[in-house]
């Protein structure tokens, strides 16, 4: 019994712990809501403005800069608009799965309840069936006292004894009836107490197993609400993603006709986070590779000094250690001074930062193809490869040269420049190349619109995240 009861405290504990995870996880659900109804909100209001920005801009000509960059303004938006739609749909199905989760937990549990309540519903059956015995026999022992000869009293029983041997038996006979007459008693009031602790149990039990059922309803409830709301979320996230794709679509034909006739070509705006962060691992990867690691040197100096042994001063050592470390690097000491990586172009066409993700600096060949890519300072090659996707065309920055550089900022910074979207690589990984020395041809290779070279300068980092505006450190 005491195992029956421990298992309906487990299974309560269970069942409350449930309702409780739905509240919380409801509850966190609510506030990241309001929060997200804020931004949304916020979202809609810019997207309301650059829409009036760009009906008022293309009423007079979309091949504009000014059109472009504000059509890249609301992709943006966009893109954070599916950026929250993607997390709350996200949120929706980790609802579902719990509902799912919670519900099959709950069928299980009900199972099991159901097994012992049929349990103790025997249990009464058997109880009840002993009572009834051992009270018929209680009440047919009381009768019997009632009608016997002696029913008088147990004096007068005991009176009437003939001798004291008698009187003794009688006594005896007397005392044999009193217990056998409170085992029986006692035997009642024991079935008695079981009845009712077997009663309660089942009580509470079957209490248990009605919430149980009312709980896997309401879940079964909410799981069909929460399936409809989510593929009705899935459904809008498609049509964003649509939007996005067909305003992208839009933007690149746009930008690719202007530059078209300003031959300023560059790059494409749709280049993604997940491509740039590639490209960072490939980086990293390469400079463990090919770059040595900076040294440290240590000197160590003991000066040992021995006093005079007297008879009021025992023989006393004294030792002095003194380190000096000393750092030496791979670079040769000397500032950096960069060149320009097209030497035969030195205008900036489009600047670090001209638009988000923007961290380099765009040199058009105004249509030229082939033209000298050089070094644009003293360096070791980390990479020189191709991006390309599945098909073989290239992608992102296209074909790509990185170069990290023996010469350092004034402060000591390792500097490294990556030239993007050549026609040819003209050296490989591991080759040690000098200033303004060739490294390739220009081209259009990637994510470009016509023949350019992407140059990017990144500071006491290999990462996009430690790129820098190239002008500040060329001529």
């Amino acid at each position: 019994m005491g195992k029956r009861l421990l298992s309906l405290i487990l299974a309560m504990c269970i069942l409350l712990c449930g309702a409780n995870s739905f509240g919380v996880i409801y509850a966190e659900d609510t506030e990241v809501t309001q929060s997200s109804e804020s931004q949304k909100k916020e979202l809609e209001d810019k997207l309301s403005k650059i829409n009036e920005k760009l009906d008022s801009l293309g009423s007079q000509s979309k091949e504009t800069e000014e059109y472009i960059q504000a059509l890249d303004e609301k992709i943006r938006y966009l893109n954070e608009q599916y950026t929250y739609a993607l997390e709350e749909t996200k949120r929706v199905e980790r609802r579902v799965e719990n509902l799912e989760s919670n519900i099959s937990k709950n069928e299980k549990e009900l199972e099991e309840i159901k097994g012992e309540v049929e349990i103790l519903e025997g249990n009464m059956l058997v109880l009840n069936e002993q009572f009834s015995e051992t009270y018929k026999a209680y009440c047919e022992r009381i009768r019997a006292i009632y009608v016997s000869s002696i029913q008088a009293s147990t004096l007068a029983f005991l009176i009437e004894s003939a001798g004291v041997q008698n009187l003794m038996t009688r006594l005896e006979m007397i005392r044999a009836v009193s217990k056998k007459d409170g085992m029986l008693l006692e035997e009642v009031r024991e079935h008695t107490e079981e009845i009712v602790e077997t009663k309660e149990k089942l009580d509470s039990k079957k209490q248990t197993l009605s919430d149980s059922q009312k709980t896997l309803e309401q879940s079964r409830e909410n799981l069909k609400t929460e399936k409809v709301d989510l593929l009705k979320k899935q459904e809008d996230l498609t049509a964003q993603q649509s939007e996005i794709e067909d305003q992208q679509i839009e933007a690149n034909k746009l930008l690719k006709s202007l530059n078209d006739k300003t031959k300023k070509y560059g790059e494409y705006r749709d280049i993604t986070q997940a491509e740039l962060d590639e490209i960072d691992e490939a980086i990293a990867a390469a400079e463990e590779q090919y770059l040595e690691p900076e040294t440290t040197t240590t000197t160590t100096t003991t000066t040992t000094t021995t006093e005079k042994e007297t008879p009021a001063n025992p023989k006393k050592t004294t030792t002095t250690t003194t380190t000096t470390t000393t750092t030496t690097t791979t670079a040769q000491g000397n500032t950096i001074k960069l060149t320009y990586p097209c030497p035969s172009y030195t205008t900036i066409t489009c600047g670090y930062g001209a638009y988000p993700g923007h961290t380099g600096c765009d040199f058009s060949t105004y249509g030229n193809e082939n033209e000298r890519i050089v070094a644009a300072e003293s360096g070791t090659v980390i990479i020189s490869a191709d991006l390309t996707n599945a098909d073989g065309t290239y992608r992102s920055y296209g074909r790509y040269i990185v170069i990290a550089h023996d010469k350092k900022t004034p402060s000591g910074k390792r500097v490294y420049t990556l030239y993007a979207h050549n026609n040819t690589r003209l050296v490989s990984a591991g080759d040690y190349v000098k200033k303004g020395q060739q490294i390739a041809e220009s081209g259009s290779t990637g994510n470009s619109t016509g023949p350019h070279c992407h140059f990017e300068v990144r500071v006491d980092g290999s990462a996009q995240s430690n790129a820098v505006d190239p002008a500040s450190y060329l001529p």
